[in-house]
């Protein structure tokens, strides 16, 4: 499927400006699409759930623990789970802590599929320490970790091939750009965003995971 990389440069402006960054705010919408692909086997998916646990929205998270990822965000303590945009605040925050805590994107992945404590086990004895451990469905830490970082890679070079576009496009390169008001790319791509990254996620789309069923405490995440 061919997708226009000037809609695909105005696409990935929008996300480049959700959520405040500590890391390369590049990195941080890189990683955050590569997990919802992985989250949404292979396309981000705003609205899916999981019948069983009641895991909601592109990172899944489950809604009885809500409140807990919310309320560290400013701004989102009464936000909707059914909100994409808080949706994608709320998980930006949470992978831009744990990155900042630890240094390495490894540890956001891990933090979000087993749990903060085992991600601070892994910073603290080493991977080898959980990644072995498996969710409901069989998938150890070291495999979804693997995933998230191949998909992750995927979105950068993405980025990389349309750097030329955003040069002449004259987009924003930095949040501080974006909210000076040099460019506002909703207004262009208001109504096209959506079906446009739905474009682009199925495109490169390989079936992906099984949705993973999330276990009640964020604490332990799926691990059980």
């Amino acid at each position: 499927m061919m997708i226009s990389k000037t809609l695909v440069a105005l696409c990935l402006a929008v996300f480049s400006v959700q959520g405040d960054s500590m890391a390369d705010a590049r990195e941080l919408q890189a990683f955050r699409l590569g997990l919802a692909l992985v989250e949404g086997g292979g396309k981000v998916d705003y609205t899916q759930g999981n019948s069983t646990t009641g895991a909601y929205g592109a990172y899944q998270f489950v809604p009885k623990w809500w409140d807990w990822y919310r309320s560290f965000v400013p701004g989102m303590q009464d936000a909707n789970i059914e909100d994409p945009v808080a949706q994608n605040k709320v998980a930006a925050w949470h992978f831009n802590n744990n990155f900042d805590k630890y240094g390495d994107w490894m540890f956001p992945a891990i933090a979000h599929f087993a749990g903060p404590d085992d991600a601070k086990l892994a910073y603290e004895e080493g991977f080898d320490a959980v990644k072995n451990k498996k969710d409901d469905t069989g998938v150890t830490v070291e495999q979804y970790v693997n995933k998230v970082m191949q998909r992750m890679e995927e979105q950068m070079q993405l980025m990389s091939e349309i750097d030329t576009d955003v040069e002449a496009l004259g987009l924003p390169k930095t949040d501080a750009e974006y909210y000076q008001g040099a460019f506002d790319p909703t207004k262009v791509v208001e109504k096209e965003a959506a079906s446009v990254l739905d474009a682009i996620t199925n495109g490169m789309s390989d079936n992906g995971r099984k949705k993973f069923p999330m276990t009640k405490n964020p604490n332990s995440a799926r691990i059980q």
